[in-house]
């Protein structure tokens, strides 16, 4: 893999898992705050989603109520405008009726009817992922999303990645 692309899949990780680290999504977005592209025809995005969905009660009965030692909770969710769909994750986040509320944490590229910091309704139909970190053993639970863009990565970058953020592939 050449330097340049190489390059452009750090600053695409980085960005995918950036966002997560803020609270609350702050009035002024900044370039961490951009959306990772997210192809769903991809067989490991769609396994990534699967996963996601699959294991969404237990990810919910972990996180809530909110625990001092999770940090980065997050819900990645699929936003439609017409034809086009674009993956916003929604921090914090809570559970409204039969669905979900949360603030949008990233700023729109290719959708025009959400905006960064929104709050956000939105169906488990729509959850693509989600994702939490565990601060006292510093690991990051779910991001299955991410996982699947590391499969694209030479396995020495995919190891460094994991091991900067935390992020468990394996569970």
């Amino acid at each position: 893999m050449n330097r340049t692309r190489l390059t452009l899949l750090t600053v695409l990780l980085a960005l995918a898992a950036g966002p997560l680290l803020a609270k609350k999504p702050s009035k002024a977005p900044k370039k961490d705050d951009e959306v990772v592209e997210i192809n769903e025809n991809d067989p490991a995005m769609k396994a990534a989603f699967k996963q996601a969905q699959s294991s969404l009660d237990t990810f919910l009965a972990t996180v809530i109520p909110s625990n001092p030692k999770f940090d980065a909770v997050a819900i990645r969710i699929a936003v439609h405008d017409g034809k086009k769909t674009e993956y916003f994750w929604a921090t914090p986040f809570k559970i409204d009726g039969d669905g979900f509320k949360g603030s949008i944490n990233n700023v729109p590229r290719v959708v025009n009817n959400i905006k960064y910091g929104q709050e956000w309704s939105f169906k488990r139909t729509d959850v693509v992922d989600w994702m939490y970190v565990d601060t006292q053993a510093k690991v990051m639970h779910g991001n299955f999303t991410t996982c699947a863009q590391l499969t694209k990565a030479p396995p020495a970058h995919a190891k460094e990645m994991k091991k900067v953020y935390g992020l468990d592939c394996e569970r």
